[in-house]
C-alpha cells in the first residue's frame, strides 16, 4: 500500500516502524500457530438494495460507501488434536488505521473491534470482515466517500483462550505475522492516533444476509 505525502499522522506511524525496525530481530512466537492468514483485502462496497413485495413499502434510500476490511485465513490442526472438526472459537481482534483529509491530524483514528467465530472449521479456508460505517467515513475523513486508501494500516489478531494463535499486519507495505515482532503493533507507538472501537462485525451491518457460508459464523452478542 502506497502512503502519499499528504498523510502526515500516517507517515509518523511509519517513520516509528522504520525505526524499529533497526532493532534485533524479535524473537519467535512461543504459542502454537492455528490461524495461518493469506491476506486482508480493503475494499469499498455500496449499501446493499433489496427488492421487497408482500405489500410492504419500499423507501428511498441511495446507497452509501461502506470500507470493508476481510482477511482470508485458514486453521491450523492443533498438534495431537485428532478428532476435533471445529474450533469452537476465535477472537479476532482488529485494528484499523483511518486516515483523514481534513488537515486536522487529530481526526484520524484507529478503528478497533472483537469479532468472535465460532464452529470454525479446522484445515479449511475461510474468511472473517469486519466494516467502516458510512458514518463513521464522514466523521473521520470530512467527506462521504469511501476510499481503500484512507485505510494505511490495518492487522488483525487471532487468540484463542486468550492465547495468540494467528497475526497479520500490514503498514506502508511492510507485512509482519509474528505476534512477538514490535514492529506489528503500530497501533501501540508513541504519537500513534486516538483508538477507538467504531467497526462493526457483518451481523451489525446491512451486508448480513449476504454470502453466506464464505465469511464465518460469528457469535451472537
Amino acid at each position: 500500500m502506497k502512503l502519499m505525502s499528504r498523510f502526515p499522522i500516517a507517515a509518523l506511524v511509519l517513520a516509528g516502524l522504520c525505526a524499529s525496525s533497526l532493532a534485533q530481530d524479535a524473537p519467535a512466537a512461543k504459542k502454537e500457530k492455528l490461524v495461518a492468514f493469506k491476506d486482508i483485502k480493503v475494499q469499498v462496497q455500496k449499501t446493499p438494495d433489496f427488492t421487497l413485495k408482500g405489500g410492504t413499502t419500499d423507501k428511498r434510500v441511495r446507497p452509501k460507501d461502506w470500507i470493508e476490511i476481510e482477511p482470508e485465513f485458514k486453521t491450523i490442526r492443533a498438534a495431537g488434536e485428532k478428532k476435533a472438526e471445529v474450533y469452537p472459537e476465535i477472537t479476532f481482534k482488529y485494528y484499523v488505521y483511518l486516515n483523514n483529509t481534513t488537515g486536522v491530524k487529530e481526526n484520524a483514528r484507529i478503528l478497533t473491534a472483537e469479532v468472535i467465530h465460532t464452529n470454525v472449521p479446522i484445515d479449511e479456508v475461510a474468511h472473517s470482515v469486519v466494516y467502516i460505517s458510512p458514518s463513521t467515513i464522514l466523521r473521520v475523513t470530512g467527506k462521504p466517500e469511501g476510499n481503500a486508501q484512507l485505510v494505511v494500516a490495518y492487522a488483525v489478531e487471532a487468540t484463542v483462550a486468550g492465547e495468540v494463535v494467528g497475526f497479520f499486519s500490514k503498514a506502508g507495505g511492510s507485512t509482519v505475522e509474528n505476534p512477538a515482532d514490535p514492529k506489528g503493533k503500530w497501533w501501540e507507538l508513541k504519537g500513534a492516533p486516538t483508538t477507538e472501537p467504531a467497526l462493526l462485525s457483518k451481523v451489525q451491518t446491512p451486508f448480513a444476509p449476504l454470502w453466506g457460508d464464505y465469511h464465518a459464523d460469528v457469535k451472537a452478542k
